[in-house]
């Protein structure tokens, strides 16, 4: 007995005897094989439109559609179903018809059983293939509609260095677009591609222990482009990810031209307090009373500085402190402060509101007043053309939400995820006057995230930004927490 044949097939004929004897003999020869039968073409199309059958066989002549009229039905019902038709002694004429008509195969009476059920296991091999086919190519589509819409660029080359994919990403990164790029050599898309390739790790299999991206220079159209860039390699060419790190890699020099500009704003206090403390200890000169208080003013007011640079830097340890905290009068006082510090600009309008049975939080009242502090500070300094900054206190299911808004000059989306790294600024050429060091909004990510909480902003680039800290209102708060270290 044959192995068991998977598939469902119709059969067509007018003739009963022939609709009684031909799926016994089937079953006999295909095990597994499902059968249904129809004894007119109408019946049978009604199936056919609600079936999609691995084959359908049928009498080429019966009363009201003959077989080549039913033939024709179904390229239009199941274009991709194997039809097979069986035809009377001496029909060649019409078996033509049928093959040119789309048949895929033809049978003649008295039915040579063998041929008949080889022929018909191979046209339900067939419709599986292709069902086999269409099912890869809509997996295919599905995968290629998300690399549509990954931030990463995705590229395919297949074994001849062609590219077959291009997605959205990659033509964002490089300017250049799809229908630029698919079906031409890579090192003729990428002009500085050979330079690079073989530098590119690539993986056997996408295995997360498999070797990270390199970041690399590319040279396109007289510019240069640095790319985080790795590949896999699959079974007919490789799949590239990359991204642009550009931008990346100059904020990193700019954090070394910073550490410099840091290093020069160190030497110069603690020259000035060397200076003067050397001065006041020397013996061999008479100091009056003005030039003694004049050095120790030096010493005072460079000592501050120095304070001021270290706090902002966050280096060394920062103890948190958990207890009770009156959140509307912490509000209340860190609004009065900062409206204190900017009293100058008549331009800004700074306000408090939802202090009204706010209540308390377990939280470091000095921690979120520095991050209070924080946001206010930057929505005065980033709103250069005045407007209000706003304090607002929400009582949340499970904790207090506090949100600091401004009419400023805002932040592009780009950028949302940025600012909260060390040393990012929204204006980094000052181009707008606002000064800072960039570590503002990490340390108050920092100090939320070490209060259980956390920070985010909402932004429209010209038309200000709110940034929102959460708060849980009480949490139990272990001895070990309460040395909470940053570093």
């Amino acid at each position: 007995m044959s192995e068991p044949t998977a598939g469902r097939i119709l059969i067509v004929d007018d003739d009963a005897a022939l609709l009684e004897a031909l799926p016994r003999a089937l079953k006999l020869r295909l095990d597994g094989l499902q059968i249904d039968i129809s004894d007119n073409a109408a019946d049978a199309l009604v199936r056919i439109r609600e079936t999609d059958y691995d084959a359908v066989v049928s009498d080429i002549k019966m009363p009201g559609l003959d077989g080549l009229e039913v033939l024709r039905e179904i390229k239009k019902l199941r274009p991709k179903t194997p039809t097979v038709l069986i035809t009377g002694h001496g029909e060649h004429d019409l078996a033509v018809q049928a093959l040119r008509g789309g048949a895929y195969d033809f049978v003649q009476k008295p039915i040579d059983r063998d041929y008949f059920v080889a022929s018909l296991e191979r046209a339900i091999e067939l419709r599986r293939l292709e069902r086999r086919v269409d099912e890869q190519r809509l997996a295919l589509e599905r995968h290629a509609r998300v690399l549509e819409h990954v931030d990463d660029g995705i590229f395919l080359i297949d074994d001849g260095g062609v590219v077959q994919h291009w997605n959205p990403a990659a033509a964002a990164v490089t300017g250049i677009g799809s229908e630029d790029a698919l079906g031409r050599r890579i090192d003729d898309v990428l002009t500085g591609w050979t330079a690079v390739a073989e530098l590119v790790p690539i993986a056997a299999n996408p295995d997360p222990g498999d070797p990270a991206s390199k970041t690399l220079p590319l040279e396109l159209d007289g510019k240069e482009l640095w790319l985080s860039i790795s590949g896999v390699r699959f079974v007919d060419g490789i799949v590239y990810a990359f991204r642009n790190v550009t931008e990346q890699r100059a904020l990193d020099e700019l954090k070394g031209e910073f550490v410099a500009t840091v290093s020069h704003e160190l030497r110069t206090p603690l020259a000035a307090i060397y200076g003067s403390a050397q001065t006041l200890r020397r013996e061999d000169v008479t100091l009056d009373h003005e030039t003694r208080r004049r050095l120790l003013e030096v010493i005072t007011a460079e000592s501050e500085r120095l304070t001021l640079l270290a706090n902002t830097l966050a280096s060394g340890r920062l103890r948190l402190d958990h207890k009770s905290v009156d959140v509307a009068a912490l509000a209340g006082g860190v609004v009065d402060e900062v409206r204190a510090a900017f009293a100058e600009r008549e331009d800004i309008t700074i306000e408090v509101a939802g202090t009204n049975g706010i209540g308390e939080i377990v939280a470091d009242g000095d921690r979120l007043r520095q991050i209070l502090i924080n946001l206010l500070d930057n929505a005065v300094k980033y709103s250069p053309d005045g407007g209000r900054v706003r304090l607002e206190l929400e009582t949340r299911a499970n904790g207090i939400r506090f949100a600091v808004s401004d009419d400023g000059i805002g932040i592009a989306v780009a950028e949302q995820q940025q600012i909260f790294g060390k040393f990012y600024r929204v204006d980094p050429t000052l181009s707008r006057g606002v000064r800072g060091t960039g570590l503002g909004l990490y340390i108050c990510r920092e100090l939320a995230r070490r209060m259980q909480g956390h920070v985010w902003v909402e932004s429209r680039e010209g038309e200000g930004s709110t940034f929102y800290v959460d708060l849980p209102v009480v949490r139990p708060v272990e001895q070990g927490e309460r040395a909470a270290v940053i570093s």
